[in-house]
């Protein structure tokens, strides 16, 4: 019989939502890299529709629990001791997963999964990990019902819960250097065990298509949220200075979200709506074609722990310009960042790359199949 390899997480795709496609491939590739069953199971919240118990996708054997909580984040973690004993239950009768039979615990972020993760894994002396994919490590901007003092005095009581999560685990896994640097920053942190596992790209999935005719036009691609840290409209005003001299390109957007109007708006007040398409969605079957497509991926968000939209663009050869410091600047060449780094909101300064990229295209060419990161974690997590 297999070990297996247990992941918990927020974020796993459905046939109707592809929510969490890095988490997914992530599993794969451990799948393929391995002599381990991955069996996920997927915590959602008791406030959330119906859903079935469990469901397979692509292979992939996926059970869904339901956390008790009191909504909006306030005092995460109240029920953690019937949340436990609950997720036991679930394991051992919906799942039928015989716990001696489970090697490695991997959780995703630090609340719920990562709680309840260490948790499990220090009851049956399993090794257990978890995951961070953002900066905000102990997630103290979720929730919105709080505000003033009462949300101070909840965030001092999520760091000092989860502090007790990120330094009991056997090993905290960041999706870049920048997200490990965030976690060490915090007071109390402690554990001298951490790991950067990049994530890494489904090359079948993401590939350079030269079958595909690019526009005539230099086409810039953006896809992400619109909220304020992905900062669109710093890409708008620098397409503004762009085509108040003369020069003719296209910038195609996809995401939705409370900044888009704002965008929408500077647009139509610019009049800059033959050189902007808007899409709030695209197929994820059909985004390597997107990507395809373009000359330039642009994205000056300045909150980023990678962004795998950067690391899909880079692997079919499309250059990207991001913002400094931000976790993807880890893997650009060192020689390359002149060209692709910009400071946070400086819309001059990535005007004039887009024009450098104009009148001298630099295709990108990089290696960042997800095998590469899974292989050296898998060695390293045996040693463990």
């Amino acid at each position: 019989m297999k070990k297996i390899y247990l992941e918990i997480t927020p974020f796993f795709p459905t046939e109707e939502s592809f929510r969490g496609p890095y988490v997914f491939d992530q599993v794969k590739a451990i799948e393929e890299n391995s002599d381990y069953e991955v069996v996920v199971i997927k915590m959602g919240s008791f406030y959330e529709k119906p859903m079935p118990e469990q469901y397979t996708y692509q292979g992939i054997k996926v059970y869904n629990f339901k956390v008790l909580d009191l909504p909006s984040s306030v005092l995460p973690g109240l029920f953690h001791t019937y949340n436990l004993h609950r997720l036991k239950r679930f394991i051992k009768n919906i799942a039928k997963i015989d716990m001696t039979n489970v090697k490695v615990i991997h959780s995703h972020v630090t609340y719920p999964a990562g709680a309840l993760g260490v948790a499990l894994g220090k009851e049956f002396g399993i090794r257990n990990f978890v995951q961070h994919h953002g900066l905000d490590v102990m997630q103290l901007g979720n929730g919105r019902l709080l505000k003033g003092k009462l949300k101070a005095l909840n965030n001092r009581y999520m760091q000092k819960k989860f502090l007790q999560t990120v330094n009991h685990t056997d090993l905290n896994i960041g999706v870049s250097q920048k997200v490990i640097d965030e976690l060490e920053k915090i007071k109390g942190f402690s554990n001298p065990n951490t790991y950067v596992l990049y994530n890494g790209v489904d090359t079948t999935k993401f590939y350079r298509d030269r079958s595909i005719k690019k526009p005539a036009t230099f086409t810039i691609g953006c896809i992400g949220n619109f909220w304020p840290l992905k900062d669109q409209i710093t890409l708008l005003k620098a397409l503004n200075v762009l085509v108040s001299e003369g020069k003719n390109l296209k910038v195609k957007f996809i995401g939705s979200g409370p900044t888009l109007q704002a965008c929408l708006d500077y647009v139509k007040e610019n009049n800059l709506q033959e050189y902007v398409e808007f899409l709030t969605e695209i197929d994820h079957t059909e985004l390597n074609d997107f990507y395809n497509t373009l000359d330039l991926f642009v994205l000056p968000s300045y909150y980023e722990a990678l962004g795998c939209v950067y690391t899909e663009a880079l692997q079919v050869g499309v250059p990207i310009i991001a913002v400094k410091g931000q976790g993807i600047e880890e893997l650009i060449r060192k020689e390359e960042r002149e060209n692709a780094l910009i400071a946070k909101h400086d819309h001059a300064h990535l005007a004039s790359l887009i024009d450098a990229h104009l009148y001298n295209p630099r295709p990108v060419d990089y290696d960042l199949n997800i095998d590469r990161f899974i292989e050296p974690f898998l060695q390293k997590i045996g040693k463990i």
